[in-house]
């Protein structure tokens, strides 16, 4: 059986992380070796467990043990791409500087070039996942803008390796002797081959996610929420922007909700009301589960127990409760009918969707966030014909072979 993993977001604030921990201590108690994961910047899993001591300082990047089928990990960028990166800072080092090893290419300058954040969680999290000593594995992932740049870092990736690495490769490797002829200092501009070997090696371990994050039979992410218009308008979008990034979302955690006899918040309660049908509605046929706020904090392993039975109740935290992919591919209906690619997209205006052709890949911008979906073979030889947005599914008919 393949290792699940269960990805946790939402807005700053509402609850994910003690969502994660809940869902991690159920899977673990159902008997499923678990890892807690955390790329949060905040790190507060380790406070959701009243582990005492920083699990950064005290760990130095392994995970910490909380019971026999349970592990945490807050993953501290700098020091893992000190003790796991020494081969990708001889790279940057080596354009930077010329090849002329580190000099001075530190953790902290390293860690602050776009995009290292990303790689860093999506090498940890592959290789959690490839080691097979976990089940289940559970992240708290960071804010919905940070998460949307993490899963979207996976489709720049594969795009990159598949078209424009071997053509970067290609002409530094023709460049180079004659660019070091005229100038010794352009080394930087074109990197020995050894360096496209490593950013390949990097590059294909990480892609391989990509399929991992879209298999819904795999990996779902759960959104949390809280009854407020501001936060419930974010939740649509982040359900919007997964399901344009091919990441299946399998619930909606309604959390911090006020009991139904708190007579002395009518407003209140009419208000989380009627936001509990809109979410209810519109996320359907995404479950929507509902967490009342606690009596006390939910902090250490017997509040996070009382705030799972809540969150899960009967049910399997391990299980995806959807499974559907986020887009398929549709044969012709009959003879000269065309090919069609559906994505689904929940609460996508059609006037915010622009969809462009990129060599054998299909380009979708929605607001601020742009993917590139790399089409299957059969796709990639035929024109756009037009696309339609009925009932939250994007339909894009392809057919006649490009010029």
């Amino acid at each position: 059986m393949s290792t699940r993993i269960i990805l946790v977001s939402g807005k700053g604030g509402v609850g994910k992380t003690s969502v994660a921990a809940a869902t991690g201590l159920r899977s673990a108690k159902a008997g499923s070796r678990t890892l807690v994961m955390s790329f949060d910047l905040a790190h507060s899993l380790g406070d959701s467990f009243a582990v005492q001591s920083a699990l950064i300082g005290l760990n130095k990047g392994e995970p910490r043990t909380i019971n026999d089928n349970l592990s945490i990990l807050e993953i501290d960028l700098y020091e893992a791409l000190g003790r796991q990166w020494g081969d990708t800072f001889q790279l940057v080092s080596g354009m930077i500087y010329g090849g002329n090893s580190m000099q001075g290419a530190l953790a902290s300058e390293v860690g602050v070039m776009p995009g290292m954040e990303e790689l860093v969680a999506l090498h940890c999290l592959h290789e959690h996942y490839e080691s097979g000593n976990y089940d289940v594995i559970v992240v708290d992932c960071p804010p919905t803008a940070e998460a949307l740049a993490f899963v979207g870092f996976v489709a720049l990736l594969e795009f990159y390796v598949q078209k424009r690495l071997p053509v970067d490769r290609r002409f530094s490797r023709l460049a180079r002797p004659i660019a070091l002829s005229i100038d010794r200092s352009w080394e930087m501009f074109f990197p020995e081959d050894r360096h496209f070997a490593l950013i390949e090696q990097i590059a294909r371990r990480m892609t391989a996610m990509n399929g991992i994050l879209r298999d819904a039979a795999i990996t779902t992410i759960r959104l949390v929420s809280n009854p407020e218009k501001m936060v419930v308008e974010e939740t649509k979008r982040a359900l919007m922007y997964f399901s344009m990034y091919g990441i299946t979302c399998d619930a909606v955690v309604m959390n911090r909700l006020l009991p139904d006899d708190a007579r002395s918040y009518a407003r209140r309660l009419a208000s989380q009301a009627a936001y509990l049908a809109e979410v209810e509605q519109d996320f359907a046929p995404v479950p929507m589960w509902r967490v009342p706020w606690m009596p006390g904090e939910v902090i250490g392993c017997e509040a996070l127990e009382a705030f799972a039975d809540r969150l899960y109740g009967e049910s399997d935290a391990r299980d995806a409760f959807i499974t559907a992919p986020a887009y398929r591919v549709f044969d012709p209906e009959a003879a000269g009918e065309p090919y069609r690619l559906q994505l689904r997209l929940p609460f996508a205006d059609r006037s915010d969707i622009d969809l462009a052709r990129v060599e054998e890949g299909l380009a979708i911008k929605i607001g601020p966030f742009r993917r590139v979906i790399m089409l299957p073979r059969v796709l990639q030889s035929l024109n756009v014909l037009g696309a339609k947005l009925v009932n939250d599914h994007l339909t894009i008919r392809f057919g006649g072979l490009r010029a």
